[in-house]
């Protein structure tokens, strides 16, 4: 028993920025198999649906989940945030999965926030001297 998962990289803008990949079941369940996505930080990317489901008679289509970038007022580091979206599964034999065996998908959100970069934040000059800083977006 695994999880197949279509995508192992997503990209997306901070501001609503969607993203899709598909989930499905590697072999055919017992019974029904409920699949859990979560999101490592609900504050730069969401999922949904939040929980599938798989039966012995659509194990091995993919169903879809989306996620989308959550606008904040935060600059982040390098501009942007990364999130991954773990899954597990119960039921159907597909209980106690190693991590292996239920890849996650890891989730670059771009920032939309500008910011200043200022390469000191304070100078010591003598009268008359000079120094020097820099300034970048």
């Amino acid at each position: 028993a695994a999880l197949v998962v279509s995508e192992s990289t997503l990209s997306l803008a901070e501001a609503g920025g969607i993203g899709t990949y598909t989930v499905q079941l590697a072999s055919q369940p017992t019974g029904n198999v409920t699949v859990d996505a979560t999101s490592s930080d609900t504050g730069a990317a969401t999922v949904s649906p939040a929980s599938l489901t798989f039966t012995t008679g659509n194990w091995n289509s993919g169903q879809t989940v989306t996620v989308t970038g959550v606008d904040d007022d935060l600059v982040n580091d390098g501009g942007r945030r990364t999130v991954t979206i773990s899954h597990t599964a119960t039921g159907g034999g597909y209980d106690n999965l190693d991590e292996d065996l239920r890849p996650g998908v890891s989730v670059t959100v771009t920032n939309d926030e500008a910011a200043l970069l200022v390469s000191e934040s304070t100078l010591s000059l003598a009268e008359g001297g000079s120094g020097t800083y820099t300034v970048q977006l």
